[in-house]
């Protein structure tokens, strides 16, 4: 992932270019944002921007425990897609971000496919006793904190999903699945013969977290509905609520060095099965930066309900995954 970013003219009107490549899936993306500032209180922009739907979709990448996200917050999120936003401080120490998305999701999805329902989400987060929380808001302490920082936010959306592709063929639309794994669009998956063509998704979440003295913690508690479902016939169910937890903490048992860590999450759904995992950890950070670490990740998941080409899961996996591997960053 390459970042080019820069100002037209005046510092306050701001832009940033994107290029992505993943070549085990051979994509490769290139997409950007543009800002202008206004005062504290108001910037807007435009561009290829995240749906507010959990904390980790609100600029803490790539500073997370792993190299991508945990599986509970990986299940509930939406993703980035063309939109138009604002964002600001109401008050010390208080901000806020708001959004309208095309959808929730644009990866796989073209304007033929895409709904012409629009997303809407927004996101509050306040940071009351040092007015920061290190670089992008990231897990870890490497910054050593000597005074206490803390961090609490809520994060709200709501949009009405299409499956992004005509009667008969696989879904375009990917981001939203069931317990099981199973993509919500996808033909059959409410029931037999039944194709679901449009839903709701409403999603809310609460985040909080501390750093002290190279102590980190974080957690985030979801609560997901999908409803108003349109089907091609009538479905024995209305609605589906699902809703789960992440939990990360970490210490930098060699100050500004080495941090050990602990994670996990757990999904309390409809359908009973209550997918969970637990997982660890160490970060290296060889010259006392965030530019570059090492990272060795291990996790056990019992029923992943979630599927990432480019993260640690496969949707129905149960068993024990370890990740080594370098984060680097220019």
């Amino acid at each position: 992932m390459i970042w080019l970013s820069g100002f037209f003219y005046t510092p306050q009107f701001r832009y940033t270019l994107t290029v992505w490549s993943l070549p085990t899936t051979q994509q490769a993306l290139a997409f950007g944002l543009l800002q202008y500032t206004v005062s504290p209180a108001l910037s807007f922009g435009a561009g290829m921007a995240p749906n507010l739907t959990s904390r980790s979709m609100q600029g803490s990448h790539p500073f997370w425990a792993g190299s991508d996200r945990q599986m509970a917050e990986e299940f509930f999120r939406g993703g980035f897609s063309s939109g138009f936003f604002v964002r600001g401080e109401v008050a010390k120490d208080l901000r806020y971000t708001a959004s309208v998305n095309t959808n929730l999701s644009q990866l796989g999805i073209t304007a033929t496919n895409d709904s012409r329902d629009l997303a809407y989400s927004a996101s509050l987060n306040w940071m009351p006793t040092t007015g920061e929380f290190g670089p992008r808001g990231g897990f870890g302490d490497l910054e050593d904190h000597q005074q206490l920082a803390t961090k609490f936010g809520v994060s709200a959306a709501h949009a009405r999903e299409d499956r992004g592709a005509a009667l008969g063929l696989a879904p375009n639309e990917t981001q939203l699945r069931l317990s099981d794994g199973v993509l919500l669009f996808e033909a059959g998956a409410l029931a037999d013969t039944v194709t679901l063509r449009k839903a709701d998704y409403d999603n809310l979440a609460f985040d909080a977290g501390f750093k002290y003295k190279g102590f980190c913690f974080q957690g985030e508690y979801y609560l997901r509905l999908y409803s108003n479902f349109l089907a091609t016939s009538p479905l024995p169910l209305s609605e589906i609520y699902d809703h789960g937890f992440t939990a990360e903490a970490m210490h930098m048992v060699v100050p500004k060095k080495l941090g050990v860590y602990v994670a996990g999450g757990y999904v309390f759904d409809d359908f009973k099965r209550n997918p969970w995992e637990i997982a660890g950890g160490a970060s290296l950070y060889p010259y006392e930066s965030r530019s570059w670490r090492l990272n060795l990740h291990v996790i056990h998941v019992e029923k992943c309900p979630t599927s990432s080409n480019f993260g640690y899961y496969t949707a129905g996996q149960s068993g024990t995954t370890v990740s080594l591997g370098t984060d680097i960053l220019l």
